[in-house]
């Protein structure tokens, strides 16, 4: 009877064990988890800043060359300059909740998610904004292009379409990965 009871509390003490390790180790893979999405959204909002600085500087360092060489008129380059750098603004306002995250609390991951979605859902009343703005601006460049050189109009509408199709590209990725990324963050907070 005493080897029997020894034997019990031997495989007792053995599961107890077991169950630690368990814990442990689902611990350690969400700490590991945690760490990974949080390097990833990081390094998401670094892309977007950088992505920002170098707009920023193309629109410093191409639009005084534009000016000397008189080769758009000015009032187009304000308007493109304008574009730019609104959506450049609007974009590091939005990505601003991705530069420290905070992934051991709940509410700092529904707020990591939350500057996730806006990243990548822009309202539809924004877009229209920007499709429309954009789109007067590409047809008043057409427009100059066409008057005053209409022998470059074809180079011009084909880097045009090829520039779009780009950023379309680009986009689609850019929004999967953001998407992914919003999967982690509810995961983790079934975890929770």
């Amino acid at each position: 009877m005493e080897q029997n009871q020894d034997l019990k509390n031997e495989l007792q003490q053995d599961l107890r064990d077991l169950q630690h390790d368990i814990q442990q180790h689902s611990t350690f893979n969400i700490d590991v988890w945690r760490h990974s999405v949080r390097r990833r959204a990081i390094g998401m909002y670094r892309l977007n800043l950088a992505c920002s600085v170098f707009l920023i500087i193309s629109v410093i360092v191409i639009t005084p060359f534009l000016l000397y060489e008189n080769l758009w008129p000015w009032w187009l380059i304000l308007l493109v300059d304008l574009l730019m750098i609104s959506l450049t603004i609007y974009s590091l306002i939005v990505h601003h909740g991705m530069r420290r995250p905070d992934m051991n609390s709940k509410t700092g991951l529904l707020s990591l998610r939350e500057s996730i979605q806006r990243s990548s859902q822009t309202p539809i009343r924004h877009k229209a904004i920007i499709y429309v703005v954009s789109g007067i601006i590409i047809a008043l460049l057409l427009v100059y292009v066409y008057k005053n050189n209409p022998d470059r109009m074809p180079s011009k509408l084909s880097g045009g379409i090829a520039g779009l199709l780009a950023g379309l590209l680009i986009a689609r990725r850019l929004k999967k990965r953001y998407s992914n990324l919003s999967e982690e963050i509810d995961e983790l907070l079934k975890e929770e």
